[in-house]
């Protein structure tokens, strides 16, 4: 069991470095591109909104600058634990949404992939959950789709805030890749 243990150590460690992680060049910037594109084919014409401007839930923007300042492993275990939270966000019951199945599932599909691989990249004592990331999606759940009975309006409040924070997470992970 203990070489086994050992074996899976020297795998993730030698994934950790995030100059060495060959899947951030090549596919990063082609996953990001095709999760925000079926993010905007979701996009619902409802402004049919009952959320008052102070019950909106707004990321920490102050975690993102403290991140882009950051290692290059604090900022993929970042991106990725977004993801994987979107992740959990859109398996929430989304049937008050008018949006196509297929494109919801594809999206998961893209989003959980990118995290997968972005996780890869970065070594295991970094993929802990941060309580102020996780207070924010489970916000969103909570404030604004319970509160809003999963309608449609709720979901396309949760579509833009998820296209808001894929394209933070895109700008903060470029910042690690090599010029194309």
């Amino acid at each position: 069991m203990l070489p086994l243990l050992v074996c899976l150590s020297l795998c993730v460690y030698s994934q950790g470095s995030p100059l060495g992680c060959r899947w951030l060049d090549a596919k990063f910037r082609q996953y990001s591109h095709k999760s925000l594109e079926l993010l905007d084919t979701m996009v619902n014409n409802s402004t049919n909104s009952s959320v008052e401007p102070e019950e909106m839930v707004i990321f920490p923007q102050e975690l993102y600058r403290q991140t882009f300042n950051a290692s290059a492993e604090d900022k993929l275990a970042l991106a990725a634990q977004i993801m994987n939270e979107t992740v959990a966000l859109l398996m929430e019951d989304h049937s008050g949404a008018s949006w196509d199945e297929k494109q919801v599932e594809n999206l998961v599909n893209v989003l959980t992939q990118q995290a997968d691989n972005l996780q890869a990249c970065v070594s295991l004592s970094l993929v802990l959950l941060v309580h102020v990331k996780k207070r924010y999606f489970n916000r969103l759940s909570n404030h604004i789709l319970k509160k809003m009975d999963y309608s449609a309006a709720a979901w396309e409040l949760i579509r833009e805030e998820i296209e808001t924070l894929l394209m933070q997470t895109h700008l903060l992970v470029s910042t690690l890749l090599s010029t194309p």
